[in-house]
């Protein structure tokens, strides 16, 4: 309950911070608060009071079982905690690697950056930003389910000697540069092109 009153005390606080600052047309605080509290708000009311980043994990893990087999690996989705943690087991040869999936593999860091950056930019019908919101972050499920993929796909190939590469390094440069390919079309692209017609003169 303590818990619940603070979380609920700290979005008052950043909504009026924000709405002060909305109101006030300085955009650039306006944009940092808004969007980097909206996503620290995010990922702890999804973690502590909703079970969203318990619903994204379990999504993760069984859509890389899904796509796994056509990989030819053939994970299995087992539970390490009964009803807590998700697990991917990996199978290579004569052993099993199991891969859980936590915090970081759900994508909801992600998502909830994404979701903040795009949602507070000052530009742009609500409705729009609403489906490029929308539209992010299925892009950034699908670009972590990929990622985890290939990690598993490494450990079913080549065995557990792999792993670390592959997660530290492989997997991270590969979401990264889809990453990258999201916010160009969610934020980079769209700023530029309203940069644009305003040097023009034109309409945004």
């Amino acid at each position: 309950m303590i818990a619940l009153s603070l979380f609920c005390a700290a979005f008052l606080v950043w909504a009026g911070v924000t709405v002060f600052f909305w109101k006030a047309g300085a955009w650039l605080p306006y944009y940092v608060i808004g969007s980097a509290g909206s996503a620290i708000l995010m990922v702890v009311g999804a973690r502590d009071f909703l079970p969203l980043e318990f619903a994204l994990r379990a999504s993760t893990a069984y859509a890389v079982d899904g796509l796994s087999h056509l990989t030819g690996v053939g994970t299995r989705v087992t539970w390490s905690d009964p009803g807590s943690i998700l697990v991917v087991g990996v199978p290579h040869h004569n052993e099993w690697t199991q891969l859980r999936v936590g915090l970081e593999s759900s994508g909801l860091l992600e998502s909830a950056a994404l979701a903040g950056l795009v949602a507070f930019f000052p530009n742009g019908r609500l409705l729009h930003r609403a489906m490029v919101v929308a539209l992010g972050l299925l892009a950034s499920f699908v670009a972590n389910a990929i990622r985890v993929l290939l990690i598993v796909t490494s450990v079913g190939y080549l065995g557990q000697g792999t792993l670390d590469v592959a997660h530290v390094f492989v997997g991270r440069a590969l979401f990264f540069l889809i990453a990258c390919v999201i916010y160009w079309f969610a934020i980079t692209r769209p700023t530029l092109r309203t940069v644009h017609c305003r040097l023009r003169g034109g309409p945004i």
